[in-house]
């Protein structure tokens, strides 16, 4: 009876284990690089339309399943302003790269679960996904695969003044991606195999949001400001939602760039330059 329930134990532990499997996104699913710029002075209230346009260079040493990710590329976005506070933005941008495929150490496939036969006293430890980990021991898990992505975004927010110097606002919409490359292939074909659990498709979309706080310096901005944003994609399980964090300068003629960090893409920069009409 006792190996009866032993056996049963064991068997629940491997469903289990072969329930976790390490989660990997398309590229796409990173929030989108371009930041919301605000508007060069508190003081104005007038409706119009602004565009950005921007570059960034992005970087992931060992995160998220993957390693040795550079990737760049370029984002186009237009904001209409209604009054003060409401705006609606549309960014639409596209990126490139390599990467290798990896296994984080706080990821499924790194998990041992160890179970004792009290009886035989003997131990037995078991991988959560032998499989995937012998891939990436192999010369295609060791390769480097190339990707591309287009990404679509729409926003919906409030852009406030606090008094003359501090910037507070909030938006939500949905974003869009397609990708294509090795990468999606090999990821597409790792999935169905069940090494791996794909968090999203080639094609998808998923629902955003982005919320921001910064300073202007001098009265009214005379000498720019400073924001800090921080952005969430709700794709998938809560374990599976990206998200990012900008740190934008912004000069009055315009000029912008800054740094980015978070999932999939865990540093960049970009800088760019807005046209008000």
């Amino acid at each position: 009876m006792k190996a009866l329930l032993q056996f049963f134990a064991i068997s629940l532990i491997l469903i289990a284990i072969t329930a976790c499997s390490p989660t990997l996104h398309s590229m796409g699913a990173a929030a989108l690089p371009s930041p919301v710029v605000h508007r060069a002075t508190s003081d104005s209230a007038v409706s119009g339309v602004e565009l950005t346009a921007s570059g960034f260079w992005a970087h992931n040493g060992d995160a998220d399943n993957i390693k040795d990710m550079n990737a760049g590329g370029g984002n186009f976005s237009a904001t209409y302003r209604l009054g003060k506070v409401f705006f609606v933005n549309a960014a639409v941008g596209g990126f490139g790269g390599s990467l290798k495929f990896s296994c984080d150490e706080d990821a499924d496939c790194n998990d041992i679960v160890t179970f004792t036969n009290s009886e035989k006293q003997k131990t037995y430890s078991i991988n959560g996904s032998d499989d995937y980990n012998e891939w990436l021991r192999t010369s295609q898990g060791r390769q480097t695969y190339d990707f591309m992505n287009l990404q679509e975004r729409l926003l919906l927010g409030i852009d406030a003044n606090l008094g003359k110097y501090i910037i507070l606002g909030v938006a939500a919409g949905v974003q869009a991606f397609q990708g294509s490359g090795d990468y999606e292939d090999y990821r597409e074909e790792l999935g169905e195999l069940g090494y791996i659990d794909n968090a999203d498709d080639k094609i998808d979309f998923g629902m955003v949001s982005a919320w921001w706080i910064g300073i202007r310096f001098g009265k009214n901005g005379k000498y720019g400001n400073f924001s800090i944003e921080f952005d969430n994609m709700y794709k998938g399980t809560i374990d599976e939602w990206t998200s990012n964090r900008k740190y934008t300068y912004a000069h009055p003629t315009g000029f912008f760039g800054g740094v980015t960090e978070g999932d999939l893409m865990s540093f960049g920069v970009f800088a760019g330059k807005q046209f008000v009409f």
